[in-house]
Formats: C-alpha cells, structure tokens, sequence
C-alpha cells in the first residue's frame, strides 16, 4: 500500500522536501545566491529578504504537499491547486523583488 501511495504522490513529496531544503538554506543560513540570478545584485536589507522569501518557499512547499495528498483522490483537482498555488507565488514574489529592490 505504501509503495502505491509513493507512486502517486512520490514526485510532489520531492518537491515538497527540496522546497524544505531551500527554504532551510536562505531562512538559517541566510543565502540568497540559491534563490536570484548571477548577475543579481543582493538585496538592500538580506535579513528581511530572506525571511520573505523563506517564507514564500514553505508556501510552495505546503502546495507540494498538498498536491500529494490531493492526487490520492483526484489527479484533476491536484493540478489545478498546484497551478493557483504557483499563480499566487508569482504575483508574491514579485512584490518581495519590488520590496527589497
């Protein structure tokens, strides 16, 4: 029964994880070169960057695990709340990019 749950939902519990990781990486140790661009400079105030994106990547990561559970009963329903979840972190995102630069 597991390995069926993990063949449904395997990928967005990875994603979800990876989410956790970079979200860890710029909220504790306070990196921003994994979240912009090389040719970015860092932003005016990193602490408050940091905690804003951090945040934005555990809203991702919640939808990457909400999709999991979601595609367990309807695959249709999961893609389209992980296409609104992804529609919502772009128009946050650009309001932290305007904020902080």
């Amino acid at each position: 029964m597991a390995s069926a749950i993990f063949e449904q939902s395997g990928v967005s519990v990875l994603i979800g994880l990876i989410a956790l990781y970079f979200a860890y990486r710029v909220m504790v140790q306070k990196d921003v070169k994994g979240v912009l661009p090389k040719n970015k400079p860092e932003p005016k105030d990193k602490d408050g960057f940091c905690r804003d994106v951090g945040k934005l990547i555990l809203f991702f990561a919640a939808g990457s695990f909400l999709m999991a559970v979601l595609e367990l009963f309807n695959p249709t329903v999961a893609l389209v709340q992980m296409a609104v979840w992804i529609v919502i972190i772009f128009v946050l995102w650009k309001k932290v990019n305007e904020k902080y630069y």
